[in-house]
């Protein structure tokens, strides 16, 4: 039988009228590793027409022809909020004969979306895998570059902390230490304020120490050496280490190594995949875990995937390997390892939709992803799931830890994001979904970036359309009328081309009526028109071109009461003996 969590929209809206989400997400205090909950990301999606340092398929398989090479992806993403430019095409198509598309880590504004996304569900920043086994290769380390540095303006902008996890370290001493130095000295990633800290030095990871045979004690010790006595105290930096989940029962040598660093955090992906197997789990690694770790002063960070699937990118695995079971098996890990006191998490991974254990907005069903071959969707387990389930349970997850919330034994129905922004691709409006917000009364919207806030709303509308839009990308922010706090930033979003009406294509272009002033603009009640001669008609029409007021006006200054009108954006027409002109009127509540 198909199990749902959503049975109608009424269950949904009740659910957040009880609990509700908060607009205002805190800044992340950069300072500290502990109370954390961040993603590993990848970053290493790439299309042949991205405009990238690399402009290849990269990670996705051979995309351009359908079977004639193996996918390398296990789930589809859902671009529903990605504006054209961010969308490249494959040969794939969906089920109703669309043209599939993918997206491109080397796209500044994906991956600025992609921290807003870590923001919106209220979780605290990524991990950016830094695959140092490709040094030699100085196009895909460009292009980990380029990645690297939007991560950090979206981190940024949106209050997130970010750090760099080097991956494939085994024999790279020498690679690790030059591109450490290019990334403080050139990318100047430890100057900026997201960049995460620990013990007073930033935090850098390093993956595969007792799980890589060929990633020996000596060259670990080496790096321990460099990143903490260097020279130059710019160079300095704490340690994480990505570690075998059995570490702890390494030799003499080994543990003194380990002992010297300022975090663990051990692998668990694929260790266990059920209920039995995960207490074995705990009782076996984690609690021992800790227990080193605790003694040793040094942080322990466990490792929470939601599922495994690799089937696509190794055929002879089976399909839906580790089943995600709605997000239970998730939550079994995180209430498991929160009730042992542990003081961070590490979610693997933000967008691994080669391996399955993606967190991030994935095809929901069989409609959202391709046609041709094999996908592992939300509801492959029976449960009918939105995109971003994943990133709403990791969210539980954060604030669990921070103690914020109890630590419940089900996952239940975890809180949505903040708001949705959906483009204007098919017609000309944005479209803002929202739950309903703590301690919010109305709602104010600018698509100016910030610079007037001409639409409100009542939270409880669940959406709202802003209609009529110029073609163009708008830069969306929104905030609580009654509060003090800044606006939040909630992204760039695109209308689509061909939306621009033709009353509002003469707007203040090549006008003879130069000397006529309108304001306010926005308005709440009142607009006064200046700056008239002669006999002049004044006309104000809604963008489906029905007219709210009409006068005519033989005086250099006129006024019209547009405080009945719906808050909305208006077209004031402006005509007498010399000339006509057009002014947009955004009425406000």
């Amino acid at each position: 039988m198909k199990k749902t969590y959503f049975l109608t929209t009424a269950a949904i809206f009740v659910t957040h009228i009880v609990f509700g989400q908060n607009l205002y997400i805190p800044k992340v205090d950069n300072s500290t590793y502990k109370g954390k909950a961040m993603f590993g990301y990848q970053g290493w999606f790439a299309h042949p027409d991205d405009n990238s340092p690399r402009p290849h398929y990269w990670h996705w398989g051979n995309m351009d022809q359908i079977g004639t090479g193996p996918l390398e992806v296990e789930m589809f993403p859902d671009l529903r909020e990605f504006c054209p430019d961010e969308r490249f095409q494959t040969a794939y198509t969906f089920p109703n004969g669309d043209v599939a598309e993918v997206f491109s880590s080397g796209n500044r504004k994906t991956v600025m979306r992609h921290m807003k996304w870590v923001r919106d569900y209220n979780t605290d920043g990524v991990w950016v895998q830094r695959f140092i086994s490709e040094y030699n290769d100085r196009v895909v380390m460009a292009f980990r570059d380029s990645t690297t540095v939007f991560v950090k303006e979206g981190s940024e902008k949106y209050g997130r902390v970010f750090a760099i996890m080097y991956d494939g370290i085994a024999n790279r001493v020498e690679e690790i230490k030059t591109d450490w130095k290019h990334l403080v000295d050139n990318l100047e990633l430890t100057d900026s304020e997201s960049y995460l800290h620990h013990n007073n030095r930033p935090l850098v990871a390093l993956w595969g120490y007792t799980v890589r045979n060929d990633a020996t004690v000596d060259q670990l010790e080496e790096l321990i050496d460099f990143f903490h006595n260097n020279p130059d105290s710019k160079y300095r930096a704490s340690i994480k280490l990505g570690v075998n989940d059995n570490w702890f029962n390494k030799d003499q040598r080994w543990q003194d190594a380990l002992a010297q660093v300022e975090v663990i955090s051990p692998w668990s992906v694929g260790r266990y995949s059920n209920q039995s197997g995960y207490n074995n789990y705990i009782n076996n690694q984690i609690v021992p875990g800790m227990n080193w770790s605790q003694n040793r002063g040094i942080l322990y960070v466990p490792v929470l995937f939601p599922g495994f699937s690799w089937h696509n990118l190794q055929e002879d695995k089976p399909k839906n390997q580790i089943p995600r079971d709605g997000g239970n098996f998730f939550w079994m890990q995180a209430n498991g390892a929160i009730s042992k006191n542990v003081e961070s998490l590490y979610f693997a991974m933000f967008d691994e939709v080669d391996e399955g254990t993606a967190f991030f907005k994935t095809a929901e069903n069989a409609s959202q992803s391709p046609a041709q071959e094999y996908w592992l969707n939300l509801d492959a387990d029976g449960f009918d799931l939105p995109s971003d389930w994943y990133l709403r349970a990791a969210g539980k997850a954060a604030e669990t830890l921070r103690e914020n919330i109890n630590n419940s034994n089900e996952l239940g129905v975890p809180e949505e994001g903040i708001m949705t922004v959906l483009p204007g691709i098919e017609k000309c409006a944005i479209t803002l979904h929202f739950p309903a917000l703590k301690d919010v009364t109305l709602l104010e919207i600018s698509i100016d970036g910030g610079d007037s806030f001409p639409y409100s709303v009542d939270v409880n509308a669940g959406s709202f359309e802003i209609g009529g839009l110029d073609e163009g990308i708008y830069d969306i922010y929104v905030r609580d009328t009654y509060s003090v706090k800044e606006a939040v930033p909630m992204g760039k979003v695109c209308v689509a081309s061909g939306c621009l009406s033709t009353s509002v294509r003469d707007i203040d272009e090549n006008s003879v009526l130069q000397n006529v002033i309108v304001y306010p603009n926005p308005v709440h009640s009142r607009i006064t028109v200046s700056g008239l001669s002669g006999q002049t008609t004044i006309k104000l029409s809604d963008l489906n071109g029905k007219i709210h007021r009409s006068v005519v006006s033989e005086e250099e200054s006129h006024q019209i009461d547009v405080s009945s009108l719906p808050p909305a954006l208006y077209i004031l027409s402006i005509q007498n003996d010399a000339g006509k002109t057009f002014r947009r009127i955004n009425k406000i509540k």
